[in-house]
């Protein structure tokens, strides 16, 4: 049974998201035989349709949590990509996504200067890797129609890769990177929750920012 969830970020390309509900699948039942009332012409008697499962009371954001990408000069919010996320309720939802939204201006970072990568709220992840991508080559509309917005598609290979190292949601990255334009990519990958529709599917997020490095 699906339910419907609200599903917050915006995610460039064509994006889809699939909300599973917790628990274990129901088995599928046979068709059930309409009850006939002895004293009228057979008919079935009409049952009151089974109510769906529904969310805790009030808006809930089924989606990771914000990333942001802290430097000297200030802090930019990462725009979301794919993910898939369990809501401490038990719902999950899917979400699939060609490419990032770019922010509307990069952040500007020195070259060999270390920024913090801030994870604000949710558990402490497992993993957490950076990519680094040139403008160059991973730049471009998400659809052929004019009009289309422009993204952060990885095309090419990132130039820089690395696993970075911290704690409680709060990470470390030395910009040693000659001056440019980059688009950054963070993944993000956290410990299975207790309750989670989708057993052995770790919780994991793509995230990225837009920074300058002068």
């Amino acid at each position: 049974m699906l339910t419907a969830l609200v599903v917050a970020g915006c995610r460039a390309g064509n994006n889809r998201a699939t909300p599973m509900p917790a628990g274990e699948a129901t088995p599928t039942r046979p068709a059930a035989t309409p009850t006939v009332a002895a004293t009228l012409p057979a008919s079935p008697v009409q049952q009151p349709p089974t109510p769906a499962p529904t969310l805790p009371t009030g808006t809930v954001f089924v989606q990771p949590p914000d990333a942001y990408l802290v430097a000297r000069g200030g802090e930019q919010k990462a725009s979301f990509g794919a993910f898939y996320w369990v809501h401490e309720s038990g719902y999950a939802a899917q979400v699939t996504s060609r490419g990032f939204e770019i922010q509307p201006q990069p952040l500007e970072v020195q070259a060999g200067e270390t920024v913090q990568v801030e994870l604000r709220g949710g558990p402490v992840p497992e993993k957490v890797t950076l990519d680094v991508f040139p403008q160059e080559g991973n730049k471009d509309r998400i659809a052929p129609q004019e009009g289309a917005m422009v993204a952060f598609i990885p095309r090419t290979e990132p130039i820089v890769s690395t696993e970075l190292a911290g704690s409680d949601g709060r990470y470390s990255w030395t910009a040693e990177v000659s001056p440019g334009i980059y688009f950054v990519r963070l993944r993000v990958e956290w410990p299975e929750p207790t309750r989670n529709p989708v057993p052995g599917r770790k919780p994991t997020a793509e995230y990225s920012f837009f920074i300058t490095v002068q």
